[in-house]
């Protein structure tokens, strides 16, 4: 098929508007009371809680693990796994998402986003059955895998489902709430193993072990009745099926909604100039200016999320505390159940105000307020660590600085996929998602076989290494994070590519951007 005919194939389905305004805010509603007052909007944030529960299942997974290192029953179990053993358990899940991750990218663009969070949520079924029903270290790291495969596709999926479909102007805070149910999800599963730790049998892990079933239950369940994202949709050319979910989930089911008009419009200009430039080729990322910026930024991302120290207190806290001579399982597990506590509700407060703050301005408070609390906490550990732990009271410090870390992490965490989605053009979205979540799992495979072992051998000045690369990170988001507070998802490409933004020019000359 020529260019020229593509473009008359698109001219077909087309949507009639009247003058193409000049951005969202010009057409967006204003909401006169809360959104749940609204029924379109109340069944459509409802129904992409399927999406939002996938970093549940994640996190009571990382929660899960560092629960069960605490518990004897588990421990002796499967012979007291130490250093390089207990990295392989935490790598099962890193290697099944990094199998099934090459391919993610083909079958969310192929088979949408809604039917790959389905099956995803199925297979990390099969592999909590298999982890909980495990008599060997063997078959454990097998049910691990397989919970990876599930949750490979759920990562890459969820993102874009959320920001693809959520109202417009809703769109940072619903994409932002999902990085929060991680530590919900971790909530959970610290809350079980503590209710379980005491019961005298193999029972005390495995019944962990299969209630991480119930979250991807849930994900089936909605995600089955939640719409397509209507940017697929037309990128299909189905757009009468995407007008139609415009309209019943964004118009209040008016058909002659300006806003719908507004979405499809945009959506169907961009998708076009992208189709026409053949931009969904992986050697697009390196073929311009705006795109390399995009690339970099996309790569560094995993470096904040997971090479922060932030993996040392999810899966490693009890080396942590008994580091700082805390060792009674009770105390640990209190002390891992308080801080998850802590984790979501500063977690839910900045996905809340997420737009209203601006994604930029987050990184800085949340970065420089990491790497704070953690200059404080590695003086403190070094202190302890000298005077062999006599002094109760830098211990106790060292445990504040933890909670002020892990709060200053979730001031990043919930914007992380919310920014790569909003910077990524749909021909690149699954695509910066793919390498996004990759480059995540392969800073985790660092992070479980090098962290125990660092751990055990060095102590607190393997924290040394975590304050260089939060240091680096200010720098990087300096000079690279632009703001793209206020954009709809099409707009953003304004920022990154000026006039050269598909089909939207014009709105650069007129908002006075040359």
């Amino acid at each position: 098929m020529t260019d020229m005919q593509e473009v008359e194939n698109f001219e077909k389905k087309r949507v009639q508007v009247q003058e193409y305004p000049m951005l969202l805010r010009d057409v967006a509603p204003k909401l006169d009371k809360y959104w749940w007052h609204y029924p379109h909007l109340l069944k459509l944030n409802a129904l992409l809680l399927g999406s939002v529960l996938v970093q549940t299942t994640t996190g009571y997974d990382g929660s899960l693990l560092n629960g069960l290192q605490s518990l004897t029953q588990w421990d002796s179990y499967f012979g007291n796994p130490t250093g390089p053993r207990l990295g392989t358990l935490s790598s099962g899940v890193t290697f099944g998402m990094l199998a099934i991750m090459i391919f993610t990218s083909w079958i969310s663009d192929r088979f949408g986003r809604r039917w790959p969070i389905i099956v995803g949520s199925f297979v990390t079924i099969i592999g909590a059955i298999v982890q909980g029903a495990a008599v060997n270290f063997g078959m454990f790291w097998v049910g691990r895998f397989i919970i990876g495969v599930g949750l490979g596709a759920l990562q890459v999926c969820a993102p874009m489902m959320l920001s693809e479909t959520a109202y417009p102007t809703q769109r940072a805070v619903v994409t932002s709430i999902y990085e929060p149910s991680f530590p919900f999800g971790a909530l959970i599963a610290a809350v079980v193993t503590y209710g379980t730790y005491q019961i005298p049998s193999t029972w005390a892990w495995r019944i962990p072990s299969l209630l991480q079933c119930f979250a991807a239950m849930l994900q089936i369940g909605f995600t089955s009745f939640c719409p397509e994202s209507p940017r697929w949709l037309v990128h299909r050319g189905r757009v009468d099926e995407a007008r139609a979910v415009l309209i019943k989930y964004h118009g209040g089911g008016d058909p002659n909604s300006p806003l719908v008009e507004f979405e499809l419009r945009e959506i169907v200009t961009a998708l076009e100039q992208e189709k026409l430039k053949k931009a969904s080729k992986w050697k697009e990322f390196v073929a311009t200016k705006g795109n390399r910026h995009r690339l970099a930024i996309i790569l560094f991302m995993p470096v904040i999320t997971q090479l922060s120290g932030n993996q040392i207190v999810s899966y490693y806290l009890h080396l942590i505390l008994n580091s700082i001579n805390i060792t009674d399982t009770k105390d640990q597990l209190t002390i891992n159940t308080t801080l998850l506590v802590v984790e979501l509700v500063a977690a839910v407060l900045v996905a809340t105000y997420a737009e209203k703050i601006g994604r930029r301005r987050l990184f800085f408070i949340g970065i420089l307020g990491m790497l704070g609390s953690f200059i404080i906490w590695t003086i403190l550990s070094a202190l302890a660590k000298e005077g062999n732990y006599t002094n109760p009271a830098l211990s106790l410090g060292v445990l504040v600085m933890i909670y002020f870390y892990v709060i200053f992490y979730h001031v990043i965490g919930p914007i992380a996929p919310t920014y790569i989605m909003e910077i990524s053009p749909f021909s690149f979205r699954a695509k910066a998602s793919t390498i996004f979540q990759v480059m995540s799992q392969a800073i985790g495979l660092y992070n479980s076989f090098v962290n125990p072992i660092a751990m055990g051998a060095i102590s607190w000045n393997y924290y040394i290494v975590f304050l260089c690369v939060l240091s680096v990170q200010v720098v990087f988001v300096y000079f690279y994070f632009p703001e793209v507070q206020g954009y709809s998802l099409e707009e953003v490409a304004l920022i990154f590519d000026g006039d050269e933004a598909p089909g939207l020019g014009h709105v650069v000359r007129e908002e006075g951007h040359e």
